[in-house]
Parts: C-alpha cells; structure tokens; sequence
C-alpha cells in the first residue's frame, strides 16, 4: 500500500473509474426491485460482481446474504461494512428511466444505491493491494422490517468472519449530494411491532345495540392510544406511535366480529420503550372494559436504537474530512426516529453510522415514498469516505 498521504488521492481516483459502472448496478437493481428474502436475481448479481472484483465470499447468510472479505486480519483490525438490498411493497409513481418493471414493487428506500456503494468500496479495498487489515462486506438481505440483520447472524456470520468494528450508512434526502451527516448519539430510534385484536360481536348495521361493535371500539382505541405520547411522556423524550393498518368488516351494513389493528412504536430510550409498552397494554384493557368486548395487544421483537460508539464515529468524521472536506461533513440536529436494523450489528460491535447526502434536486420527496428517487452522486461521495474510513480503522 502506498504512504498514507497517497491514501485519498488514490481511493478518489479509482472511484472515479468506477462510478459509471456503479450507476449502472443502481439503476439495473431499481428496475428489477425483490422483496426481503426474495433477493435470489440481485443476491446473483452481487455475487457476479464479487467474482469479477476477485474477492472471496460466501453466500447462504439469511437466505440470500452473502459476506465478501479481502486483506488480512492477521495484519491489523477487521472492518465491517454492511449494506442492505431488498426493495418495499411499493408501486413507483415516478417515471425515471429505470422506473420499476415489477408491479407492486420498488426500491423507495435507495437500497439499491447502498448496494453499489457496498459494491464499489469493495472493489477500491481490492484495488489498493495490500491493507493494513482485513475489510469485511455484508451484504444484508430484508433490511424493511423482516429481520435480515437477525437472520444473517443466525446463520453464522460472526462465527464466519467476527469483525472488529462495523460501519453502517444510509442516503439521506434532507442533504445535498457531496455531503455526509451524522448524529453524535443515537442515528436511529428502536422499533416495536404490535398489532392489537378487537373481537366483538356481529350483527345487522341496523340493530347495533344487539351488537358489540369492534370498528367503534377501535375507533376510539386509535385516538386513546395518541394520548400515550402526547399525555405520558415527557416532551423532550422522543417517542412515536403509529397505528399504520386497520381491517375489519366486509359489508357495509353489518357490524363485523373483529377488526385488527397493526402498527409501531418508536423510541430512543429503554425506560421510554418499556413505558410506551405498557401504556398500551393498560390504554388496551380500558377500552375492553368500556366498550364490553375483549382487546388483545400482541408484540413483536423489534430492534433497538442504532447508537454510535463515540471512539469509533470521530475517526470516522475525520476520515470523512480528510475524503470530503470538511464543509461537507454536516452533524445532524437530531436523530431520526425510524428505525436501522442495523442495530443487531451495533449492539454487538463498536460501531458507526453515516447518512450519504442524496437530495435531488428540484425533486422534494422522502425515503418510502412512492415518487422516491435520488442523486446518485451519492454513490462515489460514500465510496470515498467509506474507502477512507476503513482503511484508517484498520491501521
């Protein structure tokens, strides 16, 4: 490997090489979207590229994740990188050029940007001969609520390769492109899945007091539930509640047995998590009571909050800086409230988390959108700090 002032300056020119080829990955992947755990076309793809890069690899974590390496750790540290590539069941009502040819799916959350940048620092570590340590990749399938991080790490991958430090990073279209932002504490909130039961009992739209009306009691179970937030926790302590479904009922003039609830809870602190919780479960059994029928919230294990180790997020920046500049390094006035599961990785390793500007111009949209698009000048700007930040890690 060259000096270390030669570091950049060769990270930024093999990038530039590469950039056109990684557009190409991004909007090849945009057009052909796959649900999580359903990646078996774009799993095949990276896997192609691995082989063309020449990095040794394997496959089968989470189904169709797969974990690429190349250096050596005997050297020096093992770094992690991790990127996600499943798409949402969204249809695209943008019409860009690679506007989704899979109906009822889309890449709204610029996972296929994130796999291009997995893909191009993989091949500039590859490029730049003998590291200083070992780079790892994961290639981490069904990021959208599904537990890809989870399932990888069942399947071994720590057992295969046990990093020493992980990186995380995601577009961010609240910033220019040439920019990257981050948060000094936690870059994203915990997430609880629940969904909550009401069961009544049916009968003709006519004769309601014959009737225990489930769609009533849910609708005042969903306002019930806002007080929590709004009445329960402090104000300067983030928390989100959304009540995202409701089914129930299949002809208009008939009171239906049951009507179901599905939504989330979000936080940045344990005790607000665990408080949240059991607001739900009392504002649940009070509803019951006051309606007459019976009300069953059900949770499901969500993720914690993605919380940046601080000894590994400052000579991250600085790797950044010395990438970018440092006008272009943006910290964040505050944490999102959506969730990463990349939070199964952080918990377990000293880790840190980077938002890639991705704004496009002219176009105001946000991830999970259904007009979402982004700048793909997010692609080399992450190479390059991402690129840097490892190699500086490893040393």
């Amino acid at each position: 490997m060259s000096q270390p002032q030669d570091i950049c300056a060769q990270i930024a020119h093999l990038t530039d090489e590469i950039t056109p080829a990684l557009i190409a990955i991004r909007r090849r992947m945009h057009e052909n979207p796959e649900l999580g755990f359903e990646e078996h076309e774009t799993s095949a793809m990276i896997s192609g590229e691995l082989d063309r890069i020449g990095l040794d690899w394997k496959g089968g974590f989470g189904k169709t994740g797969i974990c690429a390496h190349t250096g050596n750790g005997a050297n020096g540290k093992r770094i992690a990188l991790r990127g996600d590539f499943d798409a949402l069941p969204i249809q695209e009502t943008g019409n860009p050029p690679y506007k989704s040819k899979n109906d009822g799916k889309m890449h709204a959350c610029g996972h296929d940007a994130h796999t291009a940048i997995i893909l191009g620092v993989a091949e500039v570590m590859k490029r730049l001969g003998d590291l200083p340590g070992e780079a790892m990749f994961i290639f981490q399938p069904a990021e959208e609520g599904l537990g890809g991080a989870r399932a990888m790490l069942k399947d071994g991958l720590f057992d295969y390769k046990d990093p020493d430090i992980v990186l995380g990073y995601h577009n961010w279209p609240l910033i220019a492109p040439g920019t990257v932002g981050f948060h000094p504490q936690t870059a994203f909130a915990s997430t609880d899945p629940f969904d909550i039961e009401i069961t009544g009992q049916s009968g003709h739209g006519a004769h309601p007091h014959l009737a225990k009306d489930p769609i009533v009691a849910a609708g005042s179970l969903v306002s019930a539930l806002q007080n929590i937030v709004s009445r329960e926790i402090a104000p300067l302590s983030a928390a989100v509640l959304t009540v995202g479904s409701i089914h129930g009922g299949s002809a208009r003039n008939q009171i239906p047995d049951t009507v179901t609830l599905q939504g989330t809870t979000r936080t940045q602190d344990p005790k607000v998590r665990e408080a949240v919780r059991a607001a739900i479960e009392r504002t649940c059994r009070g509803a019951a009571e006051m309606h007459g029928l019976t009300i069953t919230p059900t949770f499901h294990t969500g993720v914690p909050p993605v919380v940046n180790t601080p000894e590994i997020l400052q000579p991250v920046l600085a790797a950044a800086t010395e990438a970018l500049g440092g006008e272009n390094i943006i910290e964040l006035p505050q944490g999102s409230m959506g969730s990463e599961d990349f939070a199964e990785f952080s918990t377990r390793k000293p880790a840190a988390h980077l938002r890639i500007g991705s704004k496009l111009e002219g176009h105001e949209t946000m991830l999970h959108r259904s007009d979402f698009d982004l700048d793909e000048r997010c692609i080399p700007t992450a190479v390059r700090a991402l690129s840097t930040a490892m190699v500086r890690l490893m040393q």
